[in-house]
């Protein structure tokens, strides 16, 4: 009696251990999927379109660029994130689409 309670102790421990094991596998490849690919790039490099949105918003036009990054995204479009220095701790970003409109979420 006191090795099948002995077994059924160690067959719970042992798929309780196994669990944590099975999910963390499963988070990694749904993050794989979810990324995109981020690519510094010189503000010159911004397009145009991108440039001539900045210089007629009234709000970033003035404040200096001091990141932007273009994404691509899973279906290979892209979109441009744009960081200012509004003069404090947390920076301004803007992002806009290849034609200079920018996206709001």
């Amino acid at each position: 009696m006191k090795k099948v309670l002995l077994m059924s102790a160690m067959l719970v421990a042992g798929a309780a251990m196994a669990t944590p094991a099975v999910l963390q596998e499963n988070v990694n490849p749904m993050e794989q999927i979810a990324q995109q690919e981020k690519v510094k790039i010189e503000a010159e490099a911004l397009p145009d379109a991108v440039k001539t949105a900045i210089a007629a918003n009234e709000e970033v036009k003035a404040l200096p660029i001091t990141e932007a990054f273009q994404i691509t995204q899973l279906d290979g479009k892209f979109h441009f994130e744009v960081i200012f220095d509004n003069g404090t701790e947390e920076k301004l970003t803007k992002k806009y689409d290849q034609e200079g409109n920018e996206i709001t979420e």
